[in-house]
C-alpha cells in the first residue's frame, strides 16, 4: 500500500541493515533508528533514501535495544527485502 509506513523488526540487533528493492522500484524513505517516517519525501529525523531503481543498500543499524528495527515509507508500492548482519 502506497504512503503507509512499514515496520520490519529483525530477530537480533545487527551492525548493518541491507534493504533490497526486489521489484516495482519507487523512492523509499527509511531509517534504522526506530522512529516513525512521518511522510513521503521527508528526510527529517535522519531518514535516508533508496532511489527508484532495483538496488540494494547497506546502512549502519542505529536501533537501540535487542532487535533491529527498520521503518520505511514510499509513495509507490515497491517490493523490498530487509535483512541484517
Amino acid at each position: 500500500m502506497a504512503d503507509v509506513e512499514r515496520v520490519f523488526t529483525l530477530n537480533q540487533n545487527c551492525g548493518t541493515i541491507r534493504i533490497v528493492v526486489v521489484s516495482n522500484p519507487a523512492t523509499i524513505y527509511f531509517n534504522t533508528k526506530n522512529v516513525p517516517v512521518p511522510a513521503v519525501a521527508s528526510n527529517q529525523d535522519g531518514n535516508q533514501v533508496v532511489p527508484p531503481v532495483l538496488a540494494a543498500v547497506d546502512v549502519p543499524d542505529e536501533t537501540a535495544g535487542a532487535n533491529s528495527v527498520v521503518r520505511l515509507r514510499s509513495a509507490g508500492t515497491p517490493t523490498v527485502m530487509v535483512t541484517g548482519y
